[in-house]
Order: C-alpha cells, then structure tokens, then sequence
C-alpha cells in the first residue's frame, strides 16, 4: 500500500466524509468476480481514512463474490434484495440516515436508480459510476435515467469511451461527468520466482516446450474469446501451435470447451478457472491477449502492463485509449481471428518485438497505480460537498489510438521452439 503524506490530505474541514457505496451484486453471469468487485477489494484498504469513512452494501444475497471481498479485509453488507424489490429503498433510507451518510457512491442500474430515490428522500447527493459501455443496456434504464439526471450529482467514467457513453445514453451533462481511470496495484503484480512458476507449470500440466499465450477474465461474450479460440487454426498454419490458458471463469465456458473440440485443438486449451492471485500463471505467458468486443477498461490488462507481458489487443473502448499500437502492444480489430492470429504470430517470432513491447508497457503501467484513482475519487467527494481539496488531479480524456486495418505477419525472427 502506498504511503500517504500531507500531500494526499484533502476534505480536512470537520470529520471524514461518511460515504455509502452501494453494488447491484458483486458476480456477473457465473463469474465469482468482476471487475467492480476487484476495484472495491484494492479501494477500500487505500482510502485516507481521516478524510473519508466508507462503508460499503450490496444489494443481492451472499456469495462466493461478496466472500472474496470479507477474505481481503473488506467489510460488506448483503441486503439480501430481489431486482426489482421495492424494500429496497426504504432499506437504503434507513440506512443513510441510521448511518448520517453524506454521499451516495452507486455501481450498476439497480444501484443507480434506488440509490438516487434515496438521495432524493434523505437530501443526501448520490454519484453514479459507470464501469463499461453496455451495448445492451435495457430500455427501462433509460427511462429511469431521464427521470433520475437530475438527481444525480456527478457521473464517473472509467475511460473516454464510458463519458461518451454516460452523456449519450444515460442523459448526463458532460459538465457533470469526471473521468476516474481504473488502475491496479501496479508493485503487487511482478513475476513470481522460479520454483513457483514451475510449479504452476506442473499443476496445470502446461508445457515447456511451445509458447503460452493466456487471456484472464471473465469467460463471457464480452471478452471476445471465441476469437481467439479461432485464431489457434490459424496459426498452427503459420507452423505455431502455442497452449492457450484461459484463466477465469463465467456462463461462455461450455460454448468455448465446445468450440475449442469442434475445431479439434481442445488439447491446446487450458481452462483453469477462477485464480485469486494470477501472478504464478501470467509469469508463464509468452503473450496476454484481450479480444474483447466491447469494454470499460479490464483490470488485468494494468497488471499484464505491470507483469511486463507482451499484449495483442483490440482497440475497443478503454483498451484502445491505454494501449499504443506497435508501442505497448499490438493491437486488432475486433472479431477478427486472422488479425489476431498474425499479431500473436509475429510475437510469438519476433522475440525483439515481444521484448520492446512488453518494457513498454512495464513503463506506462505506473501512470495507472490504484492509488491514482483512490485519490481522484477523495477529491471527487471533496469537490461535491463543498471541501477543500489538495492534490488530487483529475485526469483529462484522451482519444483511442486509431485502430490498423490489420496486422500484416512481419518477416520471422528467430522463434522459440514449437511443438509440430
């Protein structure tokens, strides 16, 4: 955890800022964990804890994804409600008053529209933050969302892409908008030592022999993995047969170990589940690819940059915003397997190429340390209750990297050894 100094104070006038943040639920679609989930699990250990006091509900029942929170020190309470229950509300207006909460901090619909009512009831002003551009956002949201804008504070967006899609499609002013990028603990993540790889290495039963490439997150349609499954063909043409490590886990698993035997290269593909720490595995990753069809900004792409591993990306939303195309990785056009395949393949060949691709990114990853983040949203709360606020700046949106036609396969290098 980093060191906090007078520099990071903000909010001193009178106690800590009492903020309430409040979840839909903290597992998507039979994933233990999303991306929320995690953010939470690195904010809360990092607030400045004399200048804002948060505590932290989440709608839905208990499970294994609110445990995961509990295991890492992280105190949530479940309430235990149903989707549309109407309980809820009265259950969050009791709660800000029992609690004398100043602020409402709200992740997802459910959240965002009963956290809203409920700052509406108590008087309490309510910020929403907004994780991804969601192609199917249900049409009862945007209804709600008209109704609900001016009840709403300030939006946070994780990336450029999420302010467009906050001001477009969920009827905020841009003045009202403030970009939070996401981040990780970027001096967590480095390579894990020799024996702990290979240990990794023999439970997985992963070989030694042919490259390893890996995507981590969850196994859903988002994340555009069936992509990448078809790319493996593609590049058994170009004489590579790498092992694919798919680490995570969600409701697209079935469809993709079908996949996967249909194409009759379920031998080169490890599904190895939900990891809470990945670092063992993504040491072995000659390559992190991120085929992701639409986005936030996916937390393990900070902590690939971090572990100094060699990226193919789509440039879709946030992942075309943080990543250089040919500098911090090489990056494709969505829903192409052939784009991919010659990309992973001209890393997996070109070992000057992987090498300058992954200190590249290694580099850029310290802009993107969690705690960048916990302190915008301080300043955040600070800015919306009227509090002084000390050096905490919040960042400026930039555009995505204009993403190539393709990736055209470059002349080989000297290759690593691959199986026939």
């Amino acid at each position: 955890m980093s060191k906090r100094g007078p520099d990071r104070k903000i909010g001193r006038t009178g106690e800590p800022i009492r903020v309430l943040h409040v979840c839909d639920k903290f597992g998507i679609n039979g994933a233990t964990v999303h991306g929320i989930t995690r953010l939470l699990s690195w904010w809360f250990p990092r607030w400045d804890r004399t200048a804002v006091d948060c505590k932290l509900i989440g709608l839905r029942g208990h499970d294994a994804s609110s445990q995961f929170l509990i295991d890492r020190g992280t105190a949530v309470e479940c309430l235990g409600k149903g989707r549309f229950d109407p309980s809820t509300l009265s259950e969050l207006v009791r709660r800000v008053r029992a609690d004398r909460i100043q602020l409402l901090h709200l992740h997802g619909y459910g959240a965002s529209d009963f956290g809203r009512l409920a700052g509406l009831l108590t008087g309490v002003p309510a910020i929403i933050h907004e994780h991804f551009v969601d192609p199917a956002m249900p049409a009862y949201q945007r209804v709600a969302d008209r109704l609900l804008a001016r009840a709403t504070r300030l939006g946070v967006a994780v990336s450029a892409s999420v302010i467009d899609f906050m001001a477009t499609e969920r009827h905020l002013p841009r003045e009202r908008l403030r970009l939070v990028p996401n981040g990780a603990p970027i001096s967590d993540f480095r390579p894990v030592d020799p024996a702990t790889a290979a240990a990794a290495r023999q439970r997985w039963s992963l070989p030694d022999d042919r490259p390893i490439i890996g995507a981590i997150g969850r196994l859903g349609e988002q994340k555009g993995l069936t992509y990448l499954i078809a790319a493996l063909p593609l590049l058994a043409a170009q004489g590579l047969r790498p092992q694919l490590l798919l680490i995570g886990d969600g409701d697209e698993r079935p469809a993709l170990e079908a996949q996967a035997a249909e194409l009759g290269i379920a031998d080169q593909v490890t599904f190895a589940g939900f990891a809470g720490d990945t670092r063992a595995l993504q040491t072995l990753l000659d390559l992190q690819a991120f085929p992701s069809l639409w986005e936030g900004t996916p937390l393990t792409l900070f902590e690939a940059m971090a572990m100094a591993r060699p990226i193919v990306s789509t440039g879709v939303d946030g992942l075309g915003e943080v990543l250089r195309h040919d500098v911090t990785a090489l990056i494709v056009p969505a829903r192409e397997p052939k784009a991919l395949a010659d990309a992973i393949g001209r890393v997996l060949t070109d070992r000057s190429l992987s090498a300058r691709l992954a200190a590249a990114a290694a580099q850029a990853s310290a802009q993107y340390d969690i705690q960048h983040g916990v302190d915008m949203l301080q300043a955040i709360y600070a800015e919306v209750l009227g509090r002084p606020v000390v050096a905490a700046k919040l960042a400026e949106p930039k555009p995505p990297e204009p993403e190539p036609a393709s990736i055209e396969p470059a002349e080989p290098a000297p290759a690593p050894a691959v199986a026939p």
